[in-house]
């Protein structure tokens, strides 16, 4: 029985699951201090999930209290539309960081398709990981620096008065999260291409 593909232009990704080397996080710690940190980010993982499972519940509920306040009841309160735009970029910025924990994040194939040796493909993917690090600093630096300058002006909704920082410390958890990822899927990869020469040598022996 022929195995199932679902990304027939990635030899890497025909499999489901993914294999684990192509996740941020890796399957096994290397050593005590892999280990501990780990076990935080698991911990940091339940917790931005429990959040974007809150809030996406917190969402629905939202909106379907205030179609039956507004026309069913005939009295909208505008302070539910703030609420549920704090909700929604809440979930938008944890979602970023998320997928790019678990590398849902939109990428090509084209690289499996034009170059065939694992080496090589490993080494695009490091150089691609170091550059969405890169570009995921540079936006972040300024939604952060936006964020900040929210928080510290002390800018309040126009409805419920709630602090505008609530809005845009979103942004500064969102991109934390998602450099961080980067940053291990690039330690990850830093660490595969320097096992895959022994790998080499072990099979020709």
């Amino acid at each position: 029985m022929a195995e199932a593909k679902i990304y027939d232009y990635d030899p890497d990704l025909s499999t489901h699951p993914i294999p684990p080397h192509l996740h941020a996080i890796p399957d096994q710690p290397d050593s005590r201090v892999d280990s501990y940190l780990m076990r935080f980010e698991r911990l940091l993982n339940w917790i931005f999930r429990g959040m974007m499972m809150v809030a996406g519940l917190s969402l629905a509920v939202l909106m379907f209290s205030q179609v039956i306040m507004r026309y069913v009841l005939e009295s909208p309160f505008t302070g539910i539309e703030e609420v549920s735009i704090l909700l929604a970029v809440w979930i938008y910025f944890l979602g970023m960081g998320y997928a790019t924990r678990e590398r849902e994040h939109i990428h090509g194939g084209i690289v499996s398709l034009v170059v065939k040796d694992p080496y090589k493909v490993n080494i695009i993917r490091f150089i691609g990981s170091i550059t969405c690090m890169i570009a995921a600093c540079i936006f972040g630096y300024f939604a952060c620096k936006y964020a900040l300058k929210e928080i510290d002006r002390g800018r309040v909704s126009v409805n419920l008065r709630w602090p505008r920082g609530l809005w845009s410390g979103s942004m500064i958890i969102g991109f934390a999260m998602m450099v961080g990822y980067f940053l291990l899927e690039t330690i990850n990869e830093f660490r595969s291409l320097r096992k895959m020469p022994h790998a080499r040598e072990a099979q020709e022996e």
